[in-house]
């Protein structure tokens, strides 16, 4: 079926909603966007129904078809030049800079003052269209279709494939962490955007990663000693764990506030639901 950029009887309209500020001065809208979102992979995924593209490392964002928010709801400071281009119905995507750049694009994107300069390095790669009422097939048309006719390179579609085999998606995933992505994910061909966590989307990972609040420390010994040894945190569930791997000398004389979310890289789980293999990542900013 064809899906053009002006067939309105399969979008939904939108609804303008007022920003409102927090204490720090940003806006968020009075309610997050409803997003989609993944399900671990295993084995049992019938392949045939999903397209398959690199996962990305930037920040996920939704444009409403009025102001770009992160799925926490909160306006990003965007040029005008960067957003002008936009449709006026709700596609998401990821702000992204290129493999291992994340903290580029998290210290540019949540800046209160926008900077020209450091946005020309962000692309907004499109993956799906909340505001669409096809099957992903039929909203990776329209995305394609609307990426193919701007004459910009800061928007983008992300490029979607089929894939026959688990063998052949494993070997996929070597190759593209080779090269430092993040992974693979995979989108239900035939479904309607589904919000919440379900099948129809699947995030696929060598190494999984985990978020969780900082609620304490533990001192550092020997050639550790004066500085923080291990991080205290607290993961969904009201799991525990100490992390004390990962860390830079600077972050340990200045390790993440209490309070802070941040993000610990994993193997596995253990039996009792604690990350197997801990050590940490970054400091989620607040989005």
């Amino acid at each position: 079926m064809s899906i053009t950029l002006n067939r309105v009887s399969t979008i939904i309209a939108l609804v303008a909603i007022s920003a409102t500020a927090n204490a720090e001065g940003h806006q968020y809208l009075p309610k997050p966007p409803s997003v989609t979102n993944a399900l671990e992979y295993d084995q049992n995924v019938d392949l045939e129904n999903y397209y398959v593209s690199e996962k990305l490392d930037g920040v996920r964002a939704i444009w409403t078809g009025k102001e770009l928010v992160t799925r926490s709801g909160r306006v990003l400071n965007a040029p005008n030049w960067f957003i002008q281009a936009l449709p006026n119905i709700s596609v998401e995507g990821e702000l992204w800079a290129g493999r291992g750049a994340f903290s580029q694009v998290q210290k540019t994107v949540l800046d209160k003052t926008p900077s020209d300069k450091q946005w020309q390095g962000i692309t907004f790669m499109l993956f799906d269209v909340p505001g669409h009422l096809g099957t992903f097939e039929q909203r990776y048309e329209y995305l394609t279709t609307y990426c193919n006719s701007l004459p910009y390179t800061h928007i983008q579609c992300v490029e979607q494939k089929l894939i026959a085999t688990h063998k052949e998606l494993a070997s996929l995933l070597v190759d593209v962490t080779e090269y430092e992505a993040e992974g693979l994910m995979l989108k239900a061909r035939h479904e309607i955007y589904h919000p919440g966590r379900n099948s129809s989307l699947i995030k696929v990972k060598t190494v999984q990663d985990t978020e969780g609040v900082v609620v304490g420390y533990k001192p550092g010994k020997g050639k550790f000693n004066g500085v923080m040894g291990a991080l205290l945190i607290e993961i969904k569930g009201g799991v525990r764990l100490y992390v004390g791997t990962g860390f830079t000398d600077e972050e340990r004389k200045q390790p993440p506030e209490i309070g802070k979310i941040v993000t610990i890289k994993h193997n596995g789980w253990t039996d009792n639901g604690v990350p197997r293999f801990a050590r940490f990542h970054r400091i989620r900013e607040q989005e």
